[in-house]
């Protein structure tokens, strides 16, 4: 589908907020933050998008709240990162995902799991943060069944969740703290013969990821994925058991 001018219809989507559903999910989503609609290109294909409008307040709240940082209060996944685009794109590269199980874990209001169900995958987009999760569901409602939405702490050993051959993630190798809670979460989760693809835009931690992750017994290797914005290409690294 990568360079597809197919859209899915605004007027389709934003239809369905006649149903009980949706409406009750709208309005409970708006109660927690502010939120625009407008348009994203997902998957080749231009997808009506429901955003929050500054993510910068919610860090301010955070911080007036003492409370940085806290799965409730993190702003972070509020914001558009450059390694969503970059995962969408390589994950049309791929020889095909129709029909395939992905696992996304960390993924905000789910760029990357949506791009994944656009291209015929079975999608768990997962995320710490429920406010994340609400407004995921929400743009996820034009593919709702090829995805499904969970509160996922990385640190839990009793998910009961299901192996899966692909495991996701954008811009979620930013803190080197958290390699030594993802990378187990990583081995429960992927089956033996699977593979994770953890896009990050070059930043030195992505650097120690990549050093830290061999180091633990994975074979990892590269590629890199140009965003055509004139700044850093956005670096995948794919991760596989030996």
């Amino acid at each position: 589908m990568a360079g597809s001018s197919l859209s899915v219809s605004s007027s389709k989507c934003f239809a369905q907020l006649n149903a009980a559903d949706d409406a009750k999910l709208l309005a409970r989503i708006q109660r927690l933050v502010p939120i625009e609609h407008t348009k994203t290109t997902l998957a080749g294909i231009v997808y009506p998008w429901t955003k929050v409008i500054d993510p910068d307040l919610l860090l301010i709240h955070a911080l007036s709240k003492g409370e940085q940082g806290t799965a409730e209060l993190d702003p972070f996944w509020a914001a558009t990162w450059r390694a969503a685009q970059g995962l969408d794109l390589f994950l049309g590269t791929l020889s095909s995902l129709d029909g395939t199980c992905v696992l996304e874990l960390g993924g905000g209001s789910g760029r990357a799991g949506i791009a994944a169900a656009l291209r015929g995958a079975k999608v768990l987009i997962t995320d710490a943060v429920p406010t994340a999760l609400l407004i995921c569901r929400f743009n996820a409602r034009c593919v709702s069944r090829n995805v499904a939405v969970r509160l996922l702490d990385w640190r839990d050993r009793d998910s009961r969740l299901k192996k899966f051959p692909i495991i996701i993630g954008s811009d979620i190798v930013y803190d080197p703290n958290l390699f030594p809670v993802l990378e187990p979460c990583l081995r429960r989760l992927l089956d033996s013969d699977g593979v994770v693809y953890l896009s990050e835009p070059q930043r030195h931690t992505g650097d120690r990821f990549e050093q830290w992750i061999m180091a633990a017994g994975w074979k990892c290797t590269t590629s890199y994925i140009d965003l055509g914005d004139d700044q850093k290409e956005i670096r995948i690294f794919s991760c596989r058991l030996p």
